[in-house]
């Protein structure tokens, strides 16, 4: 099979990238990694594609949401993380610029959050649910909550956090998502978003990292 540089000009990204490690439908790979290549396509590639759908919410530097690196990057990451030999030779320049700007965006989102976003975020969230604090309680709820989430980076805070608590499901009859969170229980809504950040962030150094080594 051809080396990814040799393949036709019309092939994306993504199929570079299925081409170098033996193609989604389970095509023969290269240089003997065949079974880390089949566990890759069969779990891996489906598991990145749906956590790419999380969000697709333009960032900002206000909480306003990350957009998680498209399903291309995200197959690279994961080849990266099973042990699949890539080397500098699998990074074109607009693989190499599309992981530049999902670095980009990932250093934005991972900023710490501050306070004032946080409540304005809790403000928006008090229209969600049936018991927002009132005004004597607010700024106590705010700096409870900020305690324990100060560690959740900027760009988690986003209007799909706020939904993901709202649509939860009810416990034993009791209506979770309409009611204000404890701080932890917050946390735990809020966390898978910034674990997409942080594995893009992981996966963008990864990918960077290749380009200085020689191939």
């Amino acid at each position: 099979m051809p080396h990814p540089h040799n393949a036709p000009a019309h092939h994306t990204t993504a199929q570079r990238a299925q081409i170098h490690l033996g193609g989604a439908q389970g095509g023969p790979a290269q240089n003997g990694t065949e079974p880390q290549v089949r566990a890759y396509h069969g779990a891996r590639v489906a598991q990145a594609e749906g956590a790419g759908a999380i969000t697709h919410t333009p960032h900002t530097r206000h909480g306003g949401g990350y957009t998680p690196a498209p399903p291309d990057m995200q197959a690279l990451f994961a080849a990266k993380r099973e042990g699949v030999a890539l080397t500098a030779q699998d990074m074109p320049p607009d693989v190499e610029a599309q992981a530049q700007a999902c670095w980009q965006r990932v250093q934005l989102a991972m900023q710490p959050v501050s306070q004032p976003v946080v409540a304005a975020w809790l403000k928006k969230l008090g229209q969600l649910v049936s018991n927002p604090p009132g005004a004597a309680d607010a700024a106590a709820q705010c700096r409870a909550i900020y305690e324990v989430c100060a560690d959740i980076p900027a760009g988690a805070w986003c209007p799909q956090a706020r939904l993901a608590w709202a649509r939860q499901p009810a416990r034993n009859g009791y209506p979770v998502g309409a009611r204000w969170p404890a701080p932890a229980e917050l946390r735990a809504v809020i966390l898978p978003f910034a674990n997409i950040i942080w594995r893009d962030a992981h996966g963008c150094k990864a990918l960077l990292g290749l380009h200085t080594r020689t191939p």
